[in-house]
């Protein structure tokens, strides 16, 4: 069993060896450090030498659709993002490298943003299995805070805190700026989703100063987005209109019109939770003109439904009905959105035929949406028992890893103790060996100095 592990291991070896072997340009390996700088100009490099990319070897052509895959991330075209990024995986089939896991990783945020949760969550899981076995500290710990990610959205809070906890203290050893970025990052989103808005302030601080430093621009943009909406939710709407007008500012000079949409977005929920309707309204629209820009299922199904209920506040119930039905249309996977966005969406459909006087539709869409919450509830119960399933397999097995190995250590101690006994039997046996020789001796002795008085006394006698 031994010598197939190390077959194995030798292979697994030989076949990075054989992808690192195949030299990679430059300029492609340059731009890796540029993708999170200059993520468009990085993208318009690589398609104005798309002619060259037909005559690369095929361990060039994966790096380069992976390239590919993390700047259509960056600017939010998680379809192309996907589409490059399984391009690269057929590539990489017959492979195990470092490359694969990051594939795997751009894979499953590509369908973490189309809100494929379950299939995200194998490709992450995929590139973590992965990266354990290249003993990959950096890529492990990434892949771990993406699914706890996927956790957190799955509503499955406390074994994503749980992870994220471990990520952090492993990361704070590894001391790698990059995964501190991001796991404070999470943290503090994980956090400000929890309630604890104190504490996700600290982290997100902390992922802010950190993406400064690495000059990663979306990335900071993005805290600067969570940092806002966490003010908010403290109530605090000056300072999130602050940090929605920073993000805007940076987003103009980075002419991002992904983060364009978020800022306008978040600057209308705010003014809206301020009671500013109209000026709700007027961002709503402006970040509208972006929306198209992202190619995520999730983000158009929200962005319907926060401007539904502008319109609602602003008592234009047919108007909210309309963005209602979009909101709705844009969920390309109703079997993975039984979550709160959902719901809220039927609570609010309920509300509106409610004044719109039709309330035999509005009762029943009342009851789709306590049919739906009691889903949610069931399946929360159902991932809870079976994680107190699995946490009570695995004390028994440690139970029975633990009897196991102190009865070994019992067989080790006996064993011990018999041959403890045979030394000493074997010593007693050659001291009784000793003694019998020293006695055997003396005797002999004894015997041959009476014969040699005898022989002397017969010697002496008078003839």
């Amino acid at each position: 069993m031994k010598i197939c592990r190390y077959l194995l291991l030798l292979l697994l070896l030989i076949q990075v060896s054989l992808v690192r072997a195949e030299p990679i340009p430059d300029w492609l390996q340059e731009l890796d450090s540029l993708k999170h700088r200059q993520p468009e100009q990085s993208l318009a490099t690589l398609l104005e030498r798309q002619p060259e990319f037909a005559s690369q070897p095929d361990a060039v052509k994966a790096y380069w659709l992976r390239q590919q895959a993390a700047l259509y991330s960056a600017l939010g075209r998680h379809q192309q993002q996907q589409q490059a990024a399984r391009r690269a995986m057929a590539l990489l089939q017959d492979t195990e490298s470092a490359l694969k896991v990051e594939v795997w990783y751009e894979l499953g945020y590509a369908l973490e943003m189309q809100v494929q949760l379950s299939d995200a969550l194998q490709h992450y899981q995929q590139g973590t299995a992965l990266a354990t076995l290249l003993d990959n500290e950096k890529l492990i710990l990434r892949g771990q805070i993406n699914q706890a990610a996927i956790m957190s959205e799955q509503n499955n809070d406390q074994q994503a805190l749980t992870l994220l906890k471990d990520v952090y203290q492993r990361a704070e050893l590894l001391q790698d700026p990059e995964i501190l970025a991001e796991v404070n990052a999470q943290l503090g989103l994980m956090y400000s989703s929890l309630a604890f808005e104190d504490d996700a302030l600290e982290f997100l601080q902390r992922a802010l100063v950190l993406y400064q430093q690495l000059g990663w621009v979306k990335n900071e943009i993005a805290v600067l987005f969570n940092l806002a909406r966490t003010y908010s939710y403290q109530e605090k709407y000056q300072q999130a209109l602050d940090h929605f007008n920073q993000m805007l500012q940076r987003s103009l000079a980075a002419n991002d019109d992904v983060n364009l949409y978020h800022a306008y977005l978040g600057l209308a929920i705010t003014s809206a939770e301020m009671n500013r309707t109209e000026a709700a309204l007027g961002y709503i629209e402006k970040a509208e003109q972006y929306l198209a820009n992202l190619q995520s299922s999730y983000h158009v199904q929200s962005h319907h439904y926060e401007k539904a209920l502008i319109y609602r506040d602003l008592e234009q119930t047919s108007l909210a009905m309309q963005q209602l039905m979009l909101a709705e249309q844009a969920s390309r996977q109703p079997a993975e959105q039984a979550d709160h966005v959902a719901l809220a969406i039927k609570l609010l459909r309920a509300e509106l035929l409610a004044q719109q006087d039709q309330y035999q539709k509005a009762y029943f869409a009342l009851h789709d949406f306590i049919d739906g919450f009691q889903q949610l509830r069931n399946k929360e119960n159902e991932l809870a028992l079976e994680h107190m399933r699995l946490e009570f397999d695995s004390e028994r097995q440690q139970v029975r890893t633990s009897l196991l190995e102190a009865e070994n250590e019992l067989k080790a101690l006996r064993l011990q103790e018999v041959e403890r006994k045979r030394q000493i039997q074997l010593l007693w046996l050659g001291i009784l060996g000793c003694t019998t020789l020293i006695l055997l001796g003396i005797v002999l002795w004894q015997f041959t100095r009476r014969a040699d008085k005898s022989g002397r006394k017969k010697t002496n006698l008078p003839l």
